[in-house]
């Protein structure tokens, strides 16, 4: 059973003597880790070419769907629909929701206006922005629940500095306004849960999650997480009132993408087969046809591999094969040590691993009939992961910088794969 004064504990109590300076410190950290994770954003952002080009950096094959996406709606089309037929493979983003293309579309106008060619930089601008938000709220997510600086430090380097968590917030693509909307999902959540609940709370959180499912179908996994809208410590009937409220906004408002969904695509969810699925990376580039259930050993193989390493592009020397597969293990390690921590010792609550899990869950359910095991797709369970590695990390006595280095070396040595 969760403390219900721990909402009411300020964060701090006014800084003296030793436990002020460490509590700079701290804050100074927190600092860096902010800087590290702008410039790191900025650096892909310049770098990293439109693929298929490649310079320091491959371009990301997915990206120039999204970009596409962008440009039809910055030139005043309205929200497309995707045809099975179409022979242009560019239109194959065009299943995802309009929510993340209707906000970037101004800012690629800008930028071409700017200057011809500005405008994949300026809407990459606009993922790196969404990214640092997202980064920000797992802080304040994991200050309510731990009532810890140092971890709530280790959980923003693990959402702001873990490789996909930078890769896919400094590209065009929809995943990073689904990073962002997750975590303000999870972050109001939260609030429920130490018993900062009430009816706008509750139609905020309803809201979020919603919002998750207007930028990418995956967010539906954050639905049920509704049944974490309300304190444990509050009567039965007011638990139970409060889970159905922000279940039920979530439902109304996501209600009219359903049933469009329903109307051109034959379901709620539309299914993954495109003009591309006998051609599609990474099942071609690995010789995996017939999908994951089919290679299940390579497939999470790939999947963890992608999670420190998510460009393909780059594998291939015995150092990186060397690097991924340390890099996982220890990452792996301080994460499920985390679960551990929170599940397995009083006072247990399941919501982050629980968010982790029903994300895990849907990505089987929705992503195995294509070999389609890309560590990114599990996007709306990085606030949670963070959360879990941070308290693993916390447990385990690595230092705050230390976890930083370790978040952000996939992508520094990227290059010299």
């Amino acid at each position: 059973m969760l403390m219900t004064d721990r909402a009411a504990t300020p964060p701090f109590s006014p800084p003296t003597g030793a436990g002020g300076d460490k509590l700079e410190s701290v804050k100074c950290t927190i600092i860096a880790i902010i800087l590290i994770g702008v410039l790191l954003r900025l650096f892909i952002l310049i770098s990293m070419p439109e693929y298929p080009d490649r310079t320091i950096l491959p371009g990301y094959n997915d990206e120039p769907l999204h970009l596409h996406y962008v440009k039809h709606m910055a030139s005043g089309g309205d929200w497309p629909i995707w045809s099975p037929d179409s022979l242009n493979h560019l239109t194959d983003a065009y299943i995802h929701p309009p929510v993340y293309y209707s906000f970037t579309a101004p800012a690629f106008k800008l930028g071409e206006w700017i200057k011809t060619g500005w405008g994949l930089y300026a809407a990459r601008l606009v993922s790196v922005i969404f990214g640092i938000v997202a980064g920000l709220f797992i802080y304040r997510i994991a200050l309510l629940w731990f009532d810890d600086r140092s971890i709530a430090a280790g959980a923003l380097a693990a959402g702001l500095l873990a490789p996909n968590a930078i890769m896919f917030t400094s590209i065009v693509t929809n995943d990073s306004l689904l990073y962002c909307f997750s975590a303000l999902a999870i972050h109001s959540l939260v609030q429920c849960r130490l018993g900062k609940s009430g009816v706008w709370r509750d139609v905020l959180t309803g809201g979020y999650i919603a919002a998750a499912v207007w930028v990418k179908m995956s967010g539906l996994t954050l639905i049920p997480l509704a049944w974490f809208a309300a304190s444990p410590a509050a009567r039965a009937g007011d638990r139970w009132l409060r889970r159905v409220r922000v279940f039920l906004i979530a439902i109304m408002l996501i209600m009219p993408l359903l049933l469009r969904n329903v109307a051109f695509y034959g379901s709620f969810v539309p299914g993954q087969r495109t003009p591309l699925s006998e051609e599609y990376w990474p099942e071609k580039a690995v010789g995996a046809y017939g999908g994951a259930v089919s290679h299940p050993i390579s497939a999470v193989k790939t999947c963890l591999r992608l999670a420190a390493v998510p460009l393909m592009d780059v594998w291939g020397s015995i150092f990186e094969k060397g690097f991924s597969m340390l890099w996982v293990l220890v990452g792996g390690g301080v994460f499920l040590a985390g679960v551990h921590l929170l599940i397995g010792r009083p006072p247990r609550d399941y919501i982050f691993v629980m968010a982790v899990a029903l994300v895990v869950m849907g990505f089987i359910w929705h992503n195995i009939r294509l070999y389609q095991v890309e560590f990114r797709l599990m996007m709306p369970a990085f606030p949670a992961m963070a959360m879990l590695a941070a308290k693993g990390a916390a447990e385990l006595k690595i230092p705050v910088w230390v976890q930083v280095i370790f978040w952000c070396l996939p992508i520094l040595l990227m290059p010299f794969f």
